[in-house]
């Protein structure tokens, strides 16, 4: 018998990447060369297993390019699967004479060989067939439970009026007892090297054995049903005929991420024009979180946030719940979910379907999504559950040997700082001590284990923090320290926080405090405690409990950590919510890479898409950042050399796009608005004049975009006073978006340049603000796009000055950022620009949306012209009609001349 030893490097075995778009599946007959090249190189990133940054301006087909490139290379995948897979059978590995290895090894060694070559050996069927056996026996044995209860049933006597009434009775002692957290056994990692089975550690508490304090979490009552602790079945090694289900074999799937659900949704709808799922029958899976999917209407009620719902749902499942409250949409049987899961496997459903179909079948669509992400081949997922290990764990998501593909991932960046970053103010702190203390006042008699010692310690490390932070209001001056000084500064750095991080995250402790505030808020003379203050009220109001426990949670979960690379503390005071100041603490993480850096190891290929990806180098320097010494071992993909970028050119004719930047006024005023100008009256008044020109010649729509709420109040202002706005009024009518709402100002400005024989309208914005991102003003709702200054982020910003230190430290420099550009390393004033220019890449990409449009770009300031400024502009911006430098009237003549084009005559 012949046999081979696979390697993944054989040129037999690398897919040819497409040459055509109808080898890509691709629904239309004749696409845009830039969406076949994008396909290609799509295909092949994946199949070498590399990272890689795409940009495709918006209206290029960008999502259909996506798909088809992606499920293409996963279907030819499959096919090279079980082409391999009689192959994988008769693996050997070369063995010497003196090898002296056990048989274990070498079979460890030779699933490792399939594992890499990502074969689908016999181990692979035999998983999957004991799964199919376990589905079919399962429903067959609880079809025929059905059947016996509903027999049964019929004749049962009445129901004994005395024993339910001592139900009743006996339903307040048992959920009091529901709010007693589990038994909490703590042990080190030495202690599974001790003979015996427990200890005494310092505090004179019972440190037990791993194996002990698994067998003992196991006996352990009041778990919920569907928690994600209870899905580790990977030991679990029954035929089929146990009621206990074996872990569903995952097959290779892409993971597509994007920012709203809007996006996912629109993802998924572009996948139902294709073959993909017509013909093939992709199975496709959307993930979101409660507060989509979540149709228990008693669990949504007076829910404002996401962890007041994660909090009720738990609580319905928790096995000590009274039956009237358990959640109905989760059947104790596992065929009403197998059900779904087939559902969501033959029908594409984006998030909204989802929840539709939970509620058509009475099964909760979250858990449901959930429970098929092992057998979909694409799952569709937000931002943050991808970017936090945490969610994807509590999801169940296997990066292993997945493509990822993040879309619209211009803030990916931010986004990851934003997920691993968490402030806490002294309002929290102060009730959550309230709310632990009275806990343990009532509880800690029943408390088992070492459950008495760690909350004690949470309450002194609350104590801590509270007095800290309230010796601190007084002090206006803002700290930025690292976690080790700070629990210096409160007098905390005897508490071991990793310990008390832990506990938290393993006893659940916050579960049962939410139940408990919920207790209080429903009857609240039902506890007596000494210390009934003001605070304990205000936190049991509402969804406040939920929301302040999860705060502490992830403020724990970062203090625990204090060693991590590019953590630092905040400390600074904030106006209070009622009146005056309080402190605020807010944990910053300012390196990106340790988060993306999982994600880029784990998983076979990633790829980064948006519309406006440029500037891109800062990009890959912060999520793969370079070391200090080369290492052999490291993943190709987490290497910055390595990371390849792709951009292209819009597929509207250079034609319809003009773009100019204005360095001067129509009264010959400089037009430059740096922090020092914004104040200058003259140059304010100069640029509404220009305004008011521009408006004069440009038809339909303009939206206007400056750097600030504070500037657009100031110039507004300015102009109203000087009469420049009734002089736009009376051809535009003036639109202007205010910090807390757009909605209503978007669809007003819509109407105006909707209605008949309407001459356009203006629409004043703010670059970063609600109408900047993810708003299509398509036609004539953008006409015209005109940035107002360039909109640099504020240097009084301590979480910015950090970040811009950090970067130049990743470089080996050190920098210093007092509040001036000049004074900035090379490194960090680089950052500075980037995050600047990809915010207003992002304001001019709302314009421009697909092969027959047109726009103008104006830059109404000059520092647009500089090279430092231009050369981060788009390509597609970068090689229009004009990008110099001018005065008014020629900008003005040129923008005119512009719209006399006949745009109906597309080259």
């Amino acid at each position: 018998m012949v046999t081979r030893v696979l390697d993944e490097t054989t040129p037999a075995e690398c897919l040819p990447t497409p040459q055509t778009a109808s080898e890509f599946l691709f629904p239309i007959a004749t696409p845009y060369s830039i969406q076949l090249d994008f396909m290609q190189r799509l295909f092949e990133t994946i199949e070498k297993r590399e990272f890689a940054i795409f940009e495709s301006p918006t209206g290029t087909g960008k999502s259909l390019s996506i798909i088809c490139g992606a499920l293409t290379w996963l279907k030819r995948d499959g096919e090279r699967k079980a082409r391999v897979a009689p192959i994988a059978a008769d693996i050997t590995l070369t063995t010497t004479a003196d090898d002296q290895r056990p048989d274990w090894v070498v079979a460890y060694e030779k699933k490792q060989k399939m594992d890499a070559s990502n074969a689908v050996g016999l181990d692979s069927d035999d998983a999957q067939q004991k799964y199919s056996r376990w589905v079919a026996n399962t429903r067959r044995r609880e079809a025929a439970d059905r059947k016996k209860r509903m027999m049964a049933s019929r004749r049962a006597a009445p129901t004994d009026m005395s024993k339910k009434r001592k139900t009743e009775e006996d339903g307040n002692d048992s959920d009091d007892e529901m709010m007693v957290v589990e038994a909490y056994y703590s042990g080190d990692e030495e202690d599974t090297q001790q003979k015996s089975g427990s200890k005494l550690d310092d505090d004179g508490e019972v440190q037990y054995s791993t194996a002990v304090r698994k067998l003992l979490e196991r006996r352990a009552g009041n778990r919920p049903l569907y928690d994600s602790s209870d899905d580790d079945n990977s030991d679990n090694d029954n035929s089929g005929d146990s009621a206990v289900p074996p872990k569903e074999p995952s097959v290779t799937k892409i993971i597509y991420a994007s920012r709203t659900h809007s996006q996912l949704q629109q993802f998924i709808n572009e996948i139902k024009r294709t073959q993909f799922a017509s013909k093939d029958k992709v199975k496709c899976v959307t993930l979101g979180s409660r507060m989509q999917l979540c149709v228990n209407d008693r669990a949504r009620q007076g829910a404002q946030s996401v962890h007041a719902i994660n909090e009720r749902c738990l609580e319905m499942q928790t096995a000590g719940s009274k039956k009237s409250a358990r959640c109905g949409y989760l059947p104790l049987q596992h065929t009403p979910m197998l059900d779904f899961k087939d559902a969501t496997g033959s029908t594409i459903m984006d998030i909204e379907e989802l929840a539709m179909e939970g509620r058509r079948r009475c099964t909760c669509p979250y858990y449901g999504a959930r429970a098929s992400i092992n057998g979909a081949q694409v799952v569709a997922l937000p931002y943050n559950t991808l970017l936090s290990r945490s969610a994807r764990q509590a999801m169940g998501i296997s990066l292993t040997g997945n493509v990822v593909i993040i879309d619209e991932a211009h803030n990916l960046v931010d986004t990851i700082l934003a997920i691993h970053s968490i402030a806490l103010d002294w309002r929290t702190v102060r009730a959550l001590l309230e709310m632990v203390q009275m806990y343990f006042t009532k509880y800690w008699r029943r408390l088992k284990g070492s459950n008495v010692t760690y909350i004690r310690q949470t309450i002194a490390l609350l104590k801590a923090l509270n007095k800290f932070m309230q010796s601190t209001t007084t002090d206006s001056n803002t700290r930025v320290v690292s976690v080790n000084e700070f629990l210096t500064l409160a007098h905390a750095d005897h508490i071991n926080v990793y310990k008390i991080d832990r506990y938290l995250r393993e006893s659940k402790l916050g579960r049962k405090l939410n139940m408990f505030s919920d207790r209080l808020g429903q009857n609240g003379s039902a506890v007596t405690t000494k210390r009934p203050t003001t605070a304990v009220r205000e936190t049991v109001a509402g969804p406040a409990p939920a929301t302040a426990v999860a705060a502490f949670e992830a403020f724990m979960e970062c203090l625990g950590k204090p060693d991590r690379t590019g953590s630092r503390l905040v400390i600074r005071t904030i106006p209070s919510k009622g009146s005056g100041t309080e402190v605020e603490l807010k944990y910053l993480q300012l390196d990106p890479s340790e988060a993306f850096g999982e994600i880029c190891a784990e998983a076979r290929a990633v790829v980064l898409a948006g519309g406006t990806m440029k500037p891109a180098n800062d990009v890959v320097e912060q999520l793969l950042p370079r070391r200090d010494e080369p290492q052999p071992t490291l993943d190709s993909k987490l290497d910055p050399a390595n990371a390849r970028l792709f951009a292209w050119s819009h597929v509207v004719d250079r034609s319809h796009i003009c773009s100019v930047v204005v360095g001067s006024g129509p009264t010959g005023t400089p037009l430059r608005f740096a922090h020092g100008d914004q104040g200058d009256a003259t140059k304010l008044r100069e640029a509404g004049l220009a305004l008011a020109a521009l408006c004069q010649v440009i038809p339909g729509g303009v939206v206007a975009f400056f750097p600030s709420y504070a500037l657009l109040d100031r110039m507004y202002r300015n102009w109203t006073t000087a009469g420049i706005v009734d002089r736009i009024a009376k051809r535009k009518p003036v639109f202007v978006e205010s910090s807390t709402s757009s909605g209503d100002v978007l669809e007003l400005y819509s109407a105006r340049i909707k209605a008949a024989e309407s001459t356009g309208a203006l629409l004043l914005s703010v670059v970063g603000g609600r109408l900047s991102e993810g708003i299509n003003f398509s036609d004539d709702l953008g006409r015209a796009v005109v940035m107002v200054g360039v909109p640099f982020p504020s240097l009084a910003s301590p979480e910015l000055a950090e970040r811009l230190a950090y970067y130049e430290g990743i470089g080996g420099a050190q920098s210093t950022t007092s509040g001036v550009i000049g004074s900035m390393g090379p490194r960090a004033k680089e950052l500075y620009e980037s995050l600047c220019m990809r915010a207003v890449n992002q304001s001019i990409g709302r314009a421009i949306r697909h092969r027959k449009d047109y726009a103008a770009i104006v830059f109404l300031d000059a520092r647009y012209a500089e090279q430092r400024i231009s050369r981060k502009l788009p390509n597609w911006i970068a090689g229009s009609s004009a990008s110099n430098v001018s005065a008014f009237g020629p900008a003005l003549a040129q923008v005119s001349l512009f719209f006399k084009q006949d745009f109906d005559i597309v080259t």
